[in-house]
């Protein structure tokens, strides 16, 4: 088990600095219920609600050979994470053990943690939740032993997030996320090049349908992006219903797509989103 730490273009392991990590656990975003009651009438409306924020939780334990070596470890850990421009950590899981139970004497060397594994599909953008300082809990051979708790927090959007993704559209778009995945909070855009003329377009993904009302020639590329609108790079805003689409977790891991011209469809940039 490892914690891959990515900031802009430059990513960290927090083994690179032989840091062990024991435990990383997330809590479902918090949600906040738009509801309404009225005198007379039992119960209260329910108009759906937001989600705020989801917090991550990371224990682990850094060693240092000596006072110099941990403050030097404690420094490069403190620049990793006391951004305050928010960065991405990505939980790195094996599914080898990590605790293995012998008796006395049965082997000898030290075994720390878990080797290799697997970056989870998803991460999350984050700052820290609160201060943290490594909490010294004993000398093993030598060594100085430090526990880590860290609090994160999420950023900007309360969910995990896969990697950006593009995929050419057939009749659906892949989405294996468990939430809904908006133009308007995940900028992705669709890319639709016309393969014949026509009076009009209308594009549906999901439960959404996009519109324009003009002339469309064999060749003409659309860049539908939710908050604009453009026909070979010029506006085409004032000919549109002005429609996002959103990408909604179904029981398939798809989301349909139809078009009602013939054309070749991409979807740029779009994320899934867990909860």
């Amino acid at each position: 088990m490892d914690l891959l730490i990515t900031n802009g273009t430059s990513s960290a392991k927090l083994s690179d600095k032989g840091i062990v990590t024991t435990d990383f656990d997330e809590s479902t975003p918090s949600l906040s219920l738009n509801t309404k009651s009225f005198t007379g009438r039992n119960g209260k409306l329910n108009f759906g609600g937001n989600y705020s924020e989801k917090k991550l939780t990371y224990t682990g334990y850094m060693q240092a050979n000596s006072q110099s070596d941990y403050e030097a470890k404690r420094n490069w850990l403190y620049q990793l994470l006391g951004s305050a421009t928010p960065y991405y950590i990505t939980p790195i899981y094996s599914d080898s053990g990590q605790y293995d139970f012998e008796r006395p004497g049965q082997s000898t060397g030290n075994k720390l943690g878990q080797t290799g594994g697997t970056e989870s599909n998803k991460r999350f953008l984050v700052t820290l939740d609160d201060t943290f300082a490594p909490e010294f809990s004993g000398s093993v051979n030598g060594k100085q032993n430090y526990k880590l708790s860290i609090s994160f927090v999420t950023a900007v959007l309360p969910f995990g997030e896969t990697k950006p993704k593009t995929a050419t559209i057939t009749s659906t778009i892949p989405y294996a996320g468990t939430v809904t995945a908006s133009q308007l909070e995940v900028p992705f855009y669709i890319l639709l090049t016309a393969k014949q003329t026509a009076s009009a377009i209308s594009l549906t993904i999901g439960s959404k349908t996009w519109t324009y009302s003009g002339t469309v020639a064999s060749g003409d590329v659309f860049k539908i992006g939710g908050v604009y609108n453009l026909k070979n790079t010029l506006s085409i805003n004032d000919n549109t219903n002005l429609e996002y689409f959103v990408l909604e977790p179904s029981i398939s891991g798809t989301v349909a797509v139809t078009c009602s011209i013939t054309a070749t469809l991409e979807i740029h940039d779009y994320k899934e989103l867990y909860l």
